[in-house]
């Protein structure tokens, strides 16, 4: 599996934008691709989704469908990720849908990279939540590149 991540602090410099295109280019030449949106801001699942999927995927209260609903045993301490919701884009296209609620701990997962390279484990935690979905056609997407 090739995995490509996007990351910087810094908002406005086209992050998302950059993942958009490249996602649906990768697709459309039949690579399986997901798109994992750890952004806080979600920006990646408002592009791809439209305004009413986003409604179902988002209601009042918990949301077990999207990055957060994943990652919310392990902040309330009550266990491990979740298996990840995938949602289907187009064919050979998938996305793990973010969650405004990510903001809650935006610090806890901007630090998680650097934190990964200095070889902390408890960023591991957090940098490994895309590694639960399993299905073979699908590449991932939000993980450290491994090295060849």
């Amino acid at each position: 599996m090739r995995t490509i991540a996007f990351f910087n602090n810094k908002g406005g410099v086209g992050k998302t934008t950059l993942v958009q295109h490249l996602a649906w280019m990768y697709a459309e030449l039949g690579l399986s691709v997901v798109a994992a949106d750890l952004d806080p801001q979600a920006n990646l699942s408002a592009v791809l989704l439209d305004e009413d999927r986003l409604e179902c995927l988002w209601p009042d209260g918990d949301h077990p469908d999207s990055v957060l609903g994943a990652v919310s045993p392990i902040l309330r301490g009550l266990g491990d990720i979740r298996e990840l919701h995938v949602e289907e884009i187009a064919p050979n296209l998938g996305l793990v849908v973010g969650d405004l609620g990510l903001s809650a701990f935006e610090a806890k997962l901007s630090s998680a990279w650097p934190d990964c390279l200095s070889r902390d484990e408890s960023a591991f935690r957090i940098e490994s939540v895309v590694s639960p979905h399993r299905s073979p056609r699908r590449r991932q997407a939000g993980r450290r590149p491994r090295s060849d």
